[in-house]
């Protein structure tokens, strides 16, 4: 990266940018101390400012592994209590969500997940390792390993999810 490619990409690549000042925010807001709740206060507004620029609603202290990735910025909503596992995609337009009654709870997400656009994952549900939700797909029903799911309410097309992950994180 040299010319100050690195440089550019650290302030103007939109998916670290509100990555990182997530990070930086959920690690000060475990800490003890004035300094460190200060320090918390003006990342926070920082962190909110890039909310507000890039689209994505990613509440400080949501539990996401190693590895977040947002392909395209805007209109991604993510719940506060979600969990997220390593390598994560999401696409623009993607929401996850709770919901009440007898589906309460919020999503859990495994590991290598790509969330294509505008997919809706929905309740107390449990997405699999290795999967790819496709585009508008709305999720309602927990989703194997290694799946491919598509559709309204979302259905299991393929059982080969590992390797189409594969080939989209290396591409």
């Amino acid at each position: 990266m040299g010319g100050g490619g690195g440089v550019k990409y650290l302030f103007f690549n939109a998916s670290f940018r509100i990555t990182f000042w997530f990070r930086i925010g959920s690690y000060l807001a475990r800490q003890k101390g004035i300094f460190f709740k200060l320090l918390y206060g003006i990342v926070f507004l920082i962190h909110k400012h890039n909310q507000y620029l890039t689209g994505i609603q990613l509440p400080i202290g949501t539990q996401i592994g190693e590895g977040l990735c947002f392909a395209h910025f805007s209109c991604i909503i993510i719940n506060s209590t979600c969990t997220i596992g390593d390598n994560c995609t999401i696409f623009q337009g993607v929401t996850i969500g709770s919901v009440r009654g007898n589906k309460g709870g919020v999503p859990i997400i495994g590991n290598n997940v790509v969330l294509t656009s505008g997919a809706k994952i929905i309740g107390g549900i449990k997405i699999g390792h290795n999967v790819i939700i496709g585009a508008n797909a709305v999720v309602v029903s927990d989703i194997p390993d290694n799946s491919v799911a598509v559709g309204i309410p979302a259905k299991v097309i393929s059982n080969d999810g590992k390797t189409k992950v594969e080939l989209y994180l290396h591409n």
